[in-house]
């Protein structure tokens, strides 16, 4: 059972820097093409006094924080039973290279559902710059499940894509154990389900599989190959089900409608990852300036 009283609880701020080798290093393991996020030439060129953080590197510098599992040790919670649920961004402005960002995470909200069966943490963290202006406010939820073993991966269940006209998609994969690897390393996210095959089993998965955050990495890319970073505002994706060794990951994103976000015109997007078989991975949505919105 999760301690409920501990809702509303401020867990330990810290400070990280970003440096630019390592933003570099994340883009090439993800595969970013977009010279802007790994060439500082090109982002002075283009305005910027030096390369812009992806947007889901936030949370990548969460986790590299100094006490990445203190939300679990306050709760008493076996890390080995978390999954990632949702993972949530809202920019206020861009981060880049040579900044020293702050975070102040809290646990936002505990509940259980199933008969208790399941629990879900959900922490939000609000970034700021050193003048104490903001940068972003994160919201990740977090699902603890009991073991679950099995002997093997279970069958994707195959589903047809909706035909759907938006922005170039783009594939990547397949998923390998070496990918994962350097994924953790660039992202400082090495938790053992990930890339420790003992552990994962202990945990009741047939093997380790893929950084939730990873494919939200890929996911991003649609964005970040047509839209200006300054031009995103929002961005929230939800796991659907797990990546496993050997899946692609097919990603897509679409133009379902129009908002006044932060003053401006805006687009919202619908986002979606599919493995080969055509199973879902991962949904979303996305709001950028629709001002902003490169042609192809």
């Amino acid at each position: 059972m999760l301690d409920i009283s501990l809702k509303g609880t401020d867990l330990t701020p810290f400070s990280a820097g970003v440096e630019c080798d390592r933003l570099r290093l994340f883009a090439q393991v993800t595969g970013e093409e977009n010279p802007l996020f790994c060439d500082e030439a090109v982002a002075q060129a283009r305005g910027y006094p030096s390369l812009p953080l992806p947007p889901t590197f936030l949370f990548c510098l969460e986790m590299a924080g100094p006490r990445p599992m203190e939300v679990y040790e306050r709760l008493q919670v076996n890390y080995a039973h978390v999954l990632h649920g949702e993972q949530h961004f809202v920019y206020h402005r861009l981060a880049f290279a040579g900044e020293t960002l702050h975070f102040k995470p809290r646990i936002a909200d505990l509940y259980e559902k199933k008969d208790g069966t399941l629990g879900f943490i959900v922490w939000e963290t609000r970034v700021e710059a050193s003048d104490g202006a903001p940068v972003a406010d994160l919201r990740s939820v977090m699902i603890i499940r009991p073991p679950q073993p099995q002997s093997g991966h279970p069958t994707p269940r195959a589903t047809t894509p909706a035909a759907k006209s938006g922005l170039p998609g783009l594939a990547a994969g397949p998923i390998t154990r070496h990918q994962l690897g350097l994924y953790a390393g660039a992202s400082g996210d090495y938790n053992p389900l990930h890339i420790d095959m003992d552990y994962a089993r202990q945990a009741g998965m047939p093997d380790v599989f893929a950084h939730g955050m990873l494919s939200a990495a890929y996911l991003a890319r649609v964005l970040t190959r047509r839209v200006e970073p300054a031009a995103l505002r929002r961005l929230s994706v939800r796991f659907e089900a797990i990546t496993h060794i050997g899946d692609e990951v097919h990603c897509q994103a679409w133009v379902t409608g129009h908002c006044i976000e932060q003053g401006d015109p805006c687009l919202t997007l619908a986002l979606t990852a599919r493995n080969q078989a055509g199973e879902t991975k991962l949904t979303g949505t996305a709001v950028v300036a629709a001002a902003a919105l490169s042609a192809p």
